[in-house]
């Protein structure tokens, strides 16, 4: 199969999901398929959407698994092993996931390699698939709960109504993020995308 960087956006189907936080990876990735001018499709083999095209001259297939979060490995391991990507394989292959990040400010983009899944099922369902956690992640903020609201209820939660218009920006600036991972080295892209 001809080397392609995938790109997973990771969120949960159904419209009852799909403007919540959990889903703010699935979006950014719809999003820059949006910006590129492809459409998604089933991928037979592993059953996720997908849509292939070049960012920044590479060629790239941005995938959307149609399961649940927390079995997001299912799709995402025959996926990346159908294409060659990921930390199990050598050269040039990479897996790229896109999530939502409790940890991180609502609104900041975050770059980084490999780590823990800090209780995230849908990390924690690929990291099981692909047999390593040292893939490329984007970490996108939704900020942690007010009060003592339960994490997991917070996720599946629509954005409040400040959050949803700074909603746009997050997407445009993970598409940006995620152009200049593939296209420099992780390290310079955390430099640029980490000052914004």
């Amino acid at each position: 199969m001809t080397e392609s960087i995938v790109i997973v956006g990771l969120g949960n189907p159904g419209t009852r999901y799909e403007k919540t936080r959990h889903n703010v990876g699935a979006m950014a990735v719809q999003h820059l398929a949006h910006k590129l001018g492809e459409k998604f499709k089933v991928h037979k083999k592993s059953g996720a959407q997908i849509a292939v095209g070049r960012l920044a001259g590479t060629p790239v297939v941005l995938a959307v698994p149609t399961c649940f979060m927390n079995e997001s490995g299912r799709q995402v391991g025959p996926l990346a092993s159908f294409y060659s990507a990921g930390p199990q394989f050598t050269g040039p292959h990479t897996l790229v996931v896109v999530h939502d990040e409790l940890d991180i400010d609502f609104g900041a983009v975050r770059l980084k390699q490999g780590g823990g899944e800090g209780g995230h099922n849908g990390l924690r369902s690929i990291s099981q698939a692909v047999g390593s956690k040292d893939y490329l992640r984007v970490r996108l903020g939704v900020g942690r709960p007010p009060g003592r609201q339960d994490p997991a209820d917070f996720v599946l939660k629509p954005f409040s109504t400040s959050e949803r218009t700074e909603v746009p920006l997050l997407l445009e600036n993970a598409s940006d993020a995620i152009e200049l991972l593939i296209s420099n080295t992780l390290e310079d892209a955390q430099n640029r995308v980490h000052a914004w």
